[in-house]
């Protein structure tokens, strides 16, 4: 005489077990997914951040490469390390101002020039343009538009004479005055990032 088989099964502890171990790979799963996802959102905010940048220096790089030659410009009041189209001012705060003289889009057959200027305020880069002209000296450049929010500093740097000079207040740099051949443009963050690009003159 055959006995009745076994049921074959799971006891409530095994349940209880699976159920518990299922809970704790689920959250261990969507941790890491949120942190991937957290990971993504940043890598994109700052690769977007840096196209921002890029974007802005090219066009410090267009503005430089398009600027008036000397013989267009009246002569300087005193010999310095900068071409006469380039000139850096610093405020009473010392904040710096870069100004370019540049050519503008030919029209009526004449070349014409206009003024542009680069300064930090309140933590936002901006650019300004002066209408385009023939006549001495250029009107001011107005209507500034916001470039690059969250900057702190402009630095300016020249490469004469074969030293690196910052054209900070009150520095004398190379002496006798010697025309620079380079030019390096930082723009320092507010987060303490700071972007450099170096040109030729």
């Amino acid at each position: 005489m055959s006995g009745r088989g076994q049921t074959a099964g799971f006891t409530l502890v095994e349940v209880l077990v699976a159920i518990a171990l299922m809970g704790i790979l689920g959250v261990i799963c969507w941790r890491g997914l949120d942190y991937v996802a957290g990971q993504r959102e940043r890598i994109d905010r700052e690769t977007d951040d840096i196209a921002n940048i890029l974007r802005v220096l090219s066009q410090i790089e267009r503005d430089i490469a398009q600027r008036a030659p000397g013989f267009m410009l009246p002569p300087p009041s005193r010999p310095g390390m900068l071409p006469a189209s380039l000139s850096v001012q610093y405020s009473s705060t010392g904040e710096i101002t870069l100004e370019i003289l540049r050519i503008a889009p030919p029209a009526a057959g004449s070349s014409r020039a206009q003024r542009i200027v680069y300064r930090v305020a309140e933590s936002t880069l901006t650019r300004s343009a002066s209408p385009a002209g023939t006549a001495w000296p250029l009107a001011p450049a107005t209507d500034p538009v916001p470039l690059l929010t969250g900057a702190q500093r402009l630095a300016v740097r020249v490469y004469a004479g074969g030293f690196w000079s910052e054209l900070s207040k009150g520095e004398v740099g190379v002496q006798p005055p010697e025309l620079a051949t380079g030019l390096e443009i930082a723009i320092e963050a507010t987060d303490g990032a700071r972007y450099v690009r170096i040109f030729a003159l």
